[in-house]
């Protein structure tokens, strides 16, 4: 059996409560539980392997095009302004308000607009923008302070930014690299230490990003320290 990857859960819930919502808006009584739970663990297993097999195939063909990135914050908000609006459309015993496409425009619609309308409002990228980093890519030596040489272990081109304090989102790391599979890159933190918590929550930070996304960093999501983060391209 497959193991789970990751959205797994969300796929699961995202399926229950739109069975639920379609069958209330086609007039059809509710599926018992434990047929919810099926459908719901189905989902969870196939729809994160069906998107990356459907993703890795698409890499594979070079005559299509490079597939716009999404980020799974858009895709949550993306899915549940969909499921509110056919929602909010649908009266017990009448013919739902908000067709199905328009819901699911709806959703796409604020998934893509969102993320540049946050910037334009906060002039700083937020969650929804934000890459997945790479960091499992780094290799090399680890220390607190002076030269730090960073291998990149992977396959594919990774970008490499290490921010001193004061350096933070939208900004990109001064100290920024390109590597190549098998190439290092040497930073240098001078006397800061890596931002850690409760001792440094203004250290350094360092991120590995797939180019073109660019390394950053921000507060954390508790509000204290800082975490290195990969931005959209500029």
């Amino acid at each position: 059996m497959p193991d789970f990857l990751p959205g797994a859960v969300f796929s699961g819930i995202a399926t229950v409560v739109f069975v639920i919502l379609m069958r209330a808006r086609a007039g059809k009584p509710r599926l018992p539980v434990w047929k919810l739970a099926l459908a719901g663990i189905a989902a969870a297993y196939v729809l994160p392997w069906a998107v990356t097999l459907l993703a890795r195939a698409w890499h594979a063909a070079p005559m299509l095009p490079d597939l716009p990135v999404v980020t799974s914050d858009q895709v949550f908000i993306g899915v549940w302004v969909a499921l509110f609006a056919l929602g909010v459309g649908h009266w017990p015993g009448k013919r739902p308000f908000v067709p199905l496409w328009a819901g699911l425009l709806a959703g796409v619609a604020v998934a893509a607009l969102l993320p540049p309308f946050l910037y334009w409002t906060s002039g700083s990228y937020q969650r929804s923008s934000i890459r997945a980093d790479i960091n499992q890519c780094m290799g090399g030596k680890a220390g607190q302070s002076g030269l730090r040489e960073i291998v990149n272990t992977c396959d594919e081109p990774i970008v490499v930014g290490l921010c001193l304090p004061g350096e933070i989102n939208p900004a990109p790391c001064t100290q920024t690299s390109t590597l190549l599979a098998g190439q290092t890159g040497q930073f240098d933190p001078g006397t800061a230490g890596l931002s850690s918590l409760p001792s440094n929550p203004n250290g350094y930070t360092l991120v590995a990003c797939r180019p073109p996304a660019r390394p950053s960093r921000m507060l954390s999501t508790m509000g204290r320290g800082h975490e290195g983060v990969c931005l959209p391209p500029a």
